[in-house]
Parts: structure tokens; sequence; C-alpha cells
């Protein structure tokens, strides 16, 4: 009797641990059990996972129950997020759909997001996030799967790819990247590349913002974020394509 005690026990411990493992890597990558498993509090993400998870969602549910028609998106990480475009150009209507911390996977992950609001224009800026320990082969593959994404979601989308900016790596945020501007140019080249590929407008915005080969300390904040005045070039450089 005490065996099978024993045995019965053992069965349902290792019951249990299955379980758990399911629900973990279910959890992890499908919004079912992302549910289920909170619900139940079995298992749980990471928060910062998450939330970024019911951020995205939540996000575009809401811009899909606005049933907006923008005439053009900014599509990006923090630097595109830390602008203001509508300022620029008040005569147009503008989504800023900028979200801080995105790799490349990031913006492919969110282009139910842009074709919610059903742009006429998409201006795409995305790439350094990530990048450090990102082989080219692999950044270039991630930037192709972005633009045939986009292009497959949204095909009557006009698309401009903009070029990575450069950054500062003397000042404290871009301490952390180290010195990848010359990576940064090789991948512009890539950007440059696949826009000619597909037929998409290129916006050199490196060569125009790079002195000595960095972003300028006295127009970012931390080596790698523009200040607010610092975009009034970008506005420049991109207007004759928001105005064509």
């Amino acid at each position: 009797m005490k065996k099978k005690k024993i045995v019965l026990s053992g069965l349902i411990s290792l019951n249990i641990i299955l379980l758990f493992a399911v629900f973990y890597i279910g959890y992890i990558k499908t919004p079912f059990f992302l549910n289920v498993g909170n619900k139940l509090g079995i298992c749980s993400l990471p928060k910062n996972k998450r939330s970024d998870y019911w951020c995205i969602n939540g996000w575009t549910n809401c811009l899909k129950k606005l049933n907006l028609t923008n005439q053009i998106v900014f599509f990006g990480n923090s630097i595109t997020r830390g602008s203001n475009f509508h300022e620029s150009f008040p005569d147009k209507d503008i989504c800023n759909l900028g979200y801080s911390g995105n790799t490349l996977d990031d913006l492919i992950s969110r282009i139910e997001m842009v074709k919610a609001v059903h742009p006429e224009k998409i201006f795409i800026m995305g790439g350094i996030n990530g990048l450090r320990i990102t082989p080219i082969d692999v950044f270039k593959e991630k930037y192709e799967a972005l633009i045939n994404n986009i292009h497959d979601s949204i095909p009557d989308a006009k698309i401009y790819v903009q070029s990575i900016l450069p950054i500062n790596p003397k000042m404290h945020a871009g301490k952390k990247l180290g010195k990848i501007n010359d990576k940064i140019i090789s991948c512009n080249a890539i950007i440059k590349n696949i826009a000619n590929m597909h037929g998409l407008t290129y916006i050199d915005l490196y060569n125009h913002y790079a002195e000595d080969g960095m972003l300028p300390e006295n127009i970012t904040i931390d080596g790698i974020h523009l200040k607010p005045e610092s975009y009034s070039l970008w506005a420049a450089l991109i207007k004759p394509y928001i105005y064509e």
C-alpha cells in the first residue's frame, strides 16, 4: 500500500511539473495561455513582457475603435516617439507610433497597430535597439522582413524608409552602445538597398546629423536621443516627402 502511495504521489508531482511547463511555454507564445495562466495564477511572464503585450494589444484595440484615417504615420522607437511633427506640419493628420525600446522584431509585431489608422504614408525609422549585438546579415534579414510585412499588410500606403541616426559614444547612453557608428553606416547602406529593391523612398538623415562621424553633443540629450529643437532639421529633410 505504501509503495502505491509513493508511486501515486510521484505521478501527481510529475503531472504538476508538466502542467507548469505546458502553461509556461504556451503563456510566452500565445495570448490564450497568457490569459488562462493569469486567471489560474499558476505561472507568470516577467512583468515587462506581460505589460508590453497588453499595452500593444490595448493600444491597437483603441486605435481600431477610433476608426481613424491618418494621412501620415511615423513608426519607430524612442527617437521617433520624441518627435512632434504635428507642430512642423499642422495641416496634416499625423499619428506618432514611436515606442521606446523597440527592436526590428518589436516593430514587426506592431504592424497591426499601423494598419489600424489607415495611413496614406508611413515614415519608418528602426534598427538602433539591439544593433550592437546583431550580426549584419541578421539585421538585413529582419529589416527586409519588416518592409515585406508592412507592404503586405498595408499595400496602399506609400512607405518612406529613414536611415538610422548616428550616436555619440562619449555620452552616457551612447557609451552603452559603444563605437557602432561604422556599423550604423553599413546598416544604412543595407536599408537603402532594401528600399531601392522595393521601389521605396530612402531618406538619408545620418549624413545630415553626423559631425566627425558621430552625433554632436549639442543636439542630443544622452548620445542617442535628440533634443526637442534638434527635430527641426529632420522636419526640414522630410518636408518635400510630406507634401509630395
